[in-house]
């Protein structure tokens, strides 16, 4: 047992890693957003979106396959080679010399992305127990928020410095390193056999009404999140006068502000064996903070930011947990596929729209309003949950 322990806890942390790694080179691009549109002379910023979204478009396509060949065969080879198509993106974006180029790589690193989704969560209930699922579940998702608070600041420097393909150099050494730390650490788990009768083929898993409701709640999530995250690193600079390191950093104050929550909550559920509310809870804040960011004074933008990233931190341990416990260790690949689908839909659908949105009207404020309403979506939508 103690060495089962002490096993668990040092794949956690690798899986960590090798998504930190992909997750660092997600976030590169918000930044680099500006310096890139001049470059390749960009004039749409539904265009510039692109560099986002696209990445999403594999998961869309492959995440169930992806997690009914987990459920099958295991993680070793479809999470290594999540590794290595992630720093093949990584490369071709660094060294990409036109637009098409750099948003081939996009494309590939999402194709890491999707495979390393499904391998990465699945494994985490193989290796803890349903009263620990929250703990580790709420461990792990920190991952994009240390990832956004690591990547903006230091790629605004980097392209500050020198240009903005630096950024995309630094993420390419990670993503390699990745690749060694999931082939020397990472292995099946000993929870892997526990089954549960109700979900015992991908037919009844896909029925699953409950499972399709945690993974829109996810996709709106991803709507509003992933869209802050993209366009306030602009939106502060072009209508709140900040400069360029000022803007990306208070970008990053609501994933600051996340991290110590996003494992405490995760605890929290364990002991009160509830998540439902902390999903109903968080989206409806995070529509009260992006209303009141969307019309707030540069002087009180910092605690509103710090207060959307406390109320955010709620969903997402909240998401995989339940999708871990709806379907059982056994089939959990099929349940993050599915909700892996619904996630790259809603980041697919953000940044583009919120582009759109910017370009047709030139409002910060009415940027963010739509921020803000997908996430009252999202509070409704859980509130329908039947789960605890």
């Amino acid at each position: 047992m103690p060495e089962t322990i002490r096993s668990r806890w040092i794949i956690l942390f690798a899986i960590f890693y090798v998504f930190v790694a992909y997750a660092f080179a997600f976030q590169v691009v918000p930044p680099a957003i500006d310096s890139i549109m001049k470059e390749f002379d960009i004039i749409s910023h539904a265009q510039a979106g692109l560099l986002m979204t696209i990445v999403v478009i594999p998961g869309t396509l492959l995440a169930l396959p992806t997690g009914i060949l987990v459920d099958r065969y295991g993680i070793r080879l479809i999470g290594l080679a999540s590794t290595v198509l992630t720093a093949l993106g990584c490369t071709i974006t660094a060294v990409g010399s036109s637009f098409d180029a750099i948003l081939l790589g996009r494309l590939v690193l999402g194709m890491g992305g999707a495979l390393m989704a499904i391998a990465t969560y699945t494994i985490i209930p193989q290796w803890f127990p349903p009263q620990e699922l929250g703990k580790a579940m709420g461990i792990y998702g920190i991952y994009m928020p240390l990832a956004t608070v690591i990547a903006f600041p230091s790629s605004s420097m980097l392209i500050l410095n020198y240009n903005w393909r630096y950024p995309f150099y630094v993420s390419t050494v990670l993503a390699v390193i990745a690749i060694g730390v999931f082939a020397l650490l990472v292995k099946e788990g000993p929870l892997k056999g526990e089954k549960r009768k109700q979900s015992s083929s991908t037919l009844q898993a896909l029925k699953n009404f409950e499972l399709w409701k945690i993974g829109i709640v996810w996709l709106f999530f991803q709507v509003a999140a992933l869209s802050f995250a993209t366009w306030t690193p602009k939106l502060m600079e072009d209508f709140r006068g900040m400069d360029p390191v000022l803007a990306s950093s208070l970008a990053t104050a609501q994933m600051f502000a996340a991290i110590p929550f996003v494992p405490l909550y995760g605890l929290i559920s364990d002991k009160i064996q509830k998540c439902k509310p902390f999903m109903v809870i968080g989206s409806t804040l995070m529509f009260i903070t992006l209303t009141l960011i969307a019309y707030s004074p540069n002087s009180t933008l910092i605690p509103s930011i710090g207060a959307l990233g406390i109320a955010a931190a709620m969903v997402p341990p909240m998401v995989m947990t339940l999708t871990s416990e709806v379907l059982g260790p056994s089939q959990a690949g099929k349940g993050f596929g599915v909700i892996t689908i619904c996630a790259n839909v809603g980041v697919a659908l953000g940044p583009p729209t919120i582009g759109t949105i910017l370009d047709l009207t030139q409002s910060a404020t009415l940027s963010y309003v739509t921020m803000a309403t997908f996430s009252a979506a999202g509070a409704i939508v859980a509130y329908t949950l039947k789960t605890k």
